[in-house]
């Protein structure tokens, strides 16, 4: 293997050219420089200098008199025979291990005639570099730093290409031998390398991009402005007498987003500037509790992550004043706000489009999810899905599942709060590659402490708990939070000769609540321990879970359950069921509510409520598990999904019609979006047919 750089005069380039080859290349691959016989007297000079300094020999030949581009590299396959060959600009910059990876993935298959690496300016292969290098090209320094970011995160894809353009490319031997040389009748230069390449592609050869090298192209310094342009167009028309099929299977690959090479230019580029995540921020809403802050925090370290340029909360015109002043209230200057018209009338890029919550009726997501390159949906639990009890109505009920089970279709990631939704998911449904779109995106822990707050206390019933002990019980009041069995335990407790209260705060739903069940037994026991505070503030919550005996969380499944980490936030001592993801995130060796026998879990409840070691203790093993969780390592897991998406194939374009439905009215009923996409339809007589029929009417006649 040698390394051939061309020169006719040098150029501005050349110093940092010459520089980083010496720098970077290893030295099991000589370099030689071909020079086309210009006036190149101070490039030699600088040349020399640079030797001297790098302690590397430079071989250097000289053409008896000038031969354009084509007779010079001619000459280096001449004169390099029979090695392969890298062929080097006078123009370019490399970084690290350059020429090694571009030897390892030319020679990955025994097919490949060439090989050429990743450009900031490079026809096919170009991937735009920082704007200012449009001005001035970048150190080796600088450079070398950003080609080693893109190697480092390559997953060596090595796409197909039609073609090769020979800037930092490798030449087969084996394929230089069979087909013949370059064609001097495309001399001095401009095309033959595509000429070469077609006829290699009849013999059977192939063609590649290398995702791991990445070089830096200044271009037109190889033949300077001299009728640059009138060469290239007649070159070009000389190609396409040749090749009748050239120009319109180079167009409509090029024009291919779907190719690899587009999915590897895509993440290289995101990987050199940065991605931009649209995030689908209908359900930011602080009345929507664990939602709001996990929303709220994921998208605040994404906003702060070192790999991500832009974060934009995209919502409805009418709430896009209301989070921008939330931004302002919380001090965050590194999320925008905007609406999805806005997004789309100024033509923004979107890397990854991102729902942090189930899609179940969402208005914006879809056109969202179709206008961005990818879409991820952070699956939180898939509850509502499978218990039509908490639905309006059976129509309600199948409508959601049907727009979520698109919604899985349509996602190039999924993410899952805990295992334990990742098994349920994949139970539930079996979508397309969804091995590989599923992983596991936990929570993060409160990174907040309120331990010396002064309370503003506004719910009157917290007075009266006086300075009873209490074990506190959050949350929405779903029959799956298991609240009548707690209370039912709660009796065993206090026939142990526990003298505290109980406090249940949380919002009662309009469907699904277990209320009539609490009354019941509350009319039935004649108990006065019992303490029913409805939906609280924020900071009576946390005047609450700070006095609190015990946090308790008795529910039958969860995805994730947030109550233990607030718990420890506000120093108090959590007990849990292990009901779902609450079984995933516990601490070994923790004290649990077994929901086996109310005479067990009364009697670990009483040793606890007792004991303040055994609190101290189980503070402490919850505390220890909780700190494994960080909204900084939520944010990579996002980061690296989004990337990992941007290379594999698209799994979703809106439809125009509805995209453009969507951006002119602002949203979209379930119910339009049932009718204006593709619907499984069901059998004649099926119920779930007939519940769709209810919902949209007259589609399925």
């Amino acid at each position: 293997m040698v390394a051939a750089l061309t020169l006719f005069s040098g150029g501005s380039t050349w110093a940092l050219c010459v520089t980083s080859l010496l720098e970077h290349t290893s030295t099991e691959t000589p370099i030689v420089v071909f020079d086309d016989a210009g006036p190149s007297e101070i490039a030699v000079e600088e040349l020399a200098e640079i030797e001297k300094t790098a302690g590397r020999q430079v071989f250097y030949y000289r053409q008896p008199k000038n031969r354009g581009v084509v007779g010079n590299l001619n000459t280096a396959f001449e004169k390099l025979a029979p090695a392969d060959v890298i062929v080097l600009n006078s123009d370019i910059i490399v970084g690290p291990e350059w020429d090694t990876r571009l030897i390892a993935a030319a020679r990955s298959r025994t097919d490949i005639a060439t090989a050429t690496a990743l450009s900031a300016n490079a026809t096919i292969f170009t991937v735009e570099g920082p704007e200012s290098w449009k001005l001035q090209p970048p150190s080796v320094g600088e450079f070398a730093q950003i080609a080693t970011k893109v190697s480092a995160a390559s997953k060596q894809v090595r796409p197909f290409v039609p073609v090769a353009t020979s800037f930092c490319t490798f030449f087969a031997r084996h394929a230089l031998n069979v087909v013949g040389l370059l064609d001097e009748e495309f001399s001095p230069g401009y095309g033959e390398e595509v000429d070469y390449s077609l006829r290699c592609v009849a013999y059977g050869f192939t063609h590649i991009a290398v995702d791991d090298v990445y070089a830096y192209h200044a271009t037109g310094e190889s033949f300077g402005e001299v009728s640059l342009n009138w060469r290239k167009i007649d070159n070009d028309e000389l190609v396409n007498r040749r090749f009748g099929f050239w120009y319109d299977w180079i167009t409509e690959f090029a024009a291919d987003e779907s190719t690899p090479l587009d999915r590897v230019r895509r993440h290289t580029y995101a990987t050199i500037h940065g991605l931009t995540i649209a995030i689908d921020a209908e359900l930011i809403h602080p009345n929507l509790t664990g939602t709001f802050e996990g929303s709220f925090a994921l998208s605040r370290k994404l906003a702060l992550h070192p790999d991500v340029q832009r974060v934009i909360w995209v919502a409805a015109p009418d709430r896009v004043h209301p989070l921008r002043a939330m931004l302002r209230e919380a001090k965050v200057d590194t999320i925008e706000v905007t609406t999805l018209g806005d997004l789309y009338a100024r033509r923004v890029d979107i890397d990854v489009a991102f729902r942090p919550y189930q899609d179940f009726t969402g208005a914006t997501w879809p056109a969202l999810a179709g206008y961005a390159r990818r879409n991820i949906i952070w699956m939180l639990d898939l509850i509502a899905l499978q218990n039509p009890h908490y639905a309006d109505d059976y129509a309600d009920f199948s409508a959601k599942n049907i727009v979520a089970r698109r919604g899985w279709d349509n996602a190039d990631a999924i993410g899952v709060l805990t295992p334990h939704v990742e098994k349920t998911l994949t139970a539930y449904y079996s979508g397309t590659s969804d091995h590989e779109k599923v992983f596991v995106l936990p929570n993060g822990s409160p990174e907040s402490s309120a331990a010396t707050q002064n309370w503003n206390l506004e719910n009157p019933g917290i007075e009266s708990l006086g300075d009873s002990p209490y074990i506190l019980v959050l949350g929405t009041n779903y029959l799956h939070k298991n609240v009548p069995w707690l209370m039912r335990v709660g009796l065993r407790l206090k026939s142990l000769g526990w003298e505290g209260q109980f406090v249940f705060a949380g919002p009662t739903p309009d469907t699904g609540d277990s209320s009539q069940l609490q009354n019941d037994l509350i009319r039935l026991s004649d108990a006065d321990c019992f303490n029913f505070l409805g939906r609280v503030s924020d900071s009576d919550k946390a005047r609450l879970i700070s006095g609190a005996t015990l946090v308790a969380s008795p529910s039958i499944t969860e995805g994730w359950g947030m109550i233990p980490s607030e718990a420890i936030q506000y120093g108090s001592t959590p007990i849990s069921s292990q009901g779902g993801g609450l079984g995933d995130i516990a601490p070994e060796g923790a004290r649990f509510l077994s929901l086996r026998d109310d005479a067990a879990d009364a009697q670990t409840l009483f040793e606890l409520v007792t004991d303040l070691p055994a609190r101290q203790k189980q503070q402490e093993l919850w505390a220890a598990k909780v700190q494994e969780y960080q909204w900084t390592d939520s944010a990579q897991r996002v980061v690296t999904a989004a990337f990992d998406s941007l290379l594999r194939h698209r799994q979703f374009r809106l439809d125009e019609r509805l995209r453009s439905k969507v951006i002119a009215t602002g949203g979209v009923s379930v119910r339009r979006r049932l009718l204006d996409q593709s619907v499984v339809v069901f059998p004649v007589g099926s119920r779930r047919r007939t519940a769709l029929k209810r919902v949209v009417g007259r589609m399925f006649e």
